[in-house]
C-alpha cells in the first residue's frame, strides 16, 4: 500500500510538471506571435522557452503513462481536470508542430 502511494505521488508530480510546461508552451506561442518580448526581461523569456518547448516531450511521456496506469487514474489518484487539460494541450501541440505549416516564422 505504501509503495503504491509513492508511485501515485510520482505520477501526480509528473502530471503537474506537464501542466506547468503546458502553461509555458502557451506563453511561448503568445511570445512568438506578438510584440510582448520587447517588454519582458530576457531571462524570463529564456526560461519560458526552455520549459515551453519541452512540453510536447513531457506530454507524450505523460500520455503513455496515463494509458499504462489507467487503473490508478480510475481510482482518482490523479485529478481528472489535470488529465484532461494535459490531453487537450497535447492535441494543440501536435497540431502546432505537425499540422500547422507556418512558413512565415520558420
Amino acid at each position: 500500500m505504501d509503495e503504491e502511494r509513492k508511485k501515485a505521488s510520482k505520477l501526480r508530480i509528473l502530471f503537474r510538471l506537464a501542466f506547468i510546461c503546458n502553461i509555458f508552451f502557451i506563453v511561448c506561442i503568445i511570445l512568438r506571435y506578438s510584440n510582448v518580448p520587447q517588454f519582458i526581461p530576457q531571462p524570463i523569456i529564456e526560461f519560458s522557452i526552455i520549459l515551453g518547448w519541452f512540453a510536447p516531450l513531457i506530454n507524450c511521456i505523460n500520455f503513455v503513462l496515463a494509458l499504462i496506469f489507467l487503473s490508478r487514474i480510475r481510482k482518482k489518484q490523479v485529478p481528472l481536470w489535470l488529465l484532461y487539460t494535459n490531453i487537450i494541450c497535447f492535441i494543440i501541440q501536435i497540431y502546432f508542430f505537425f499540422i500547422m505549416h507556418d512558413t512565415q516564422y520558420t
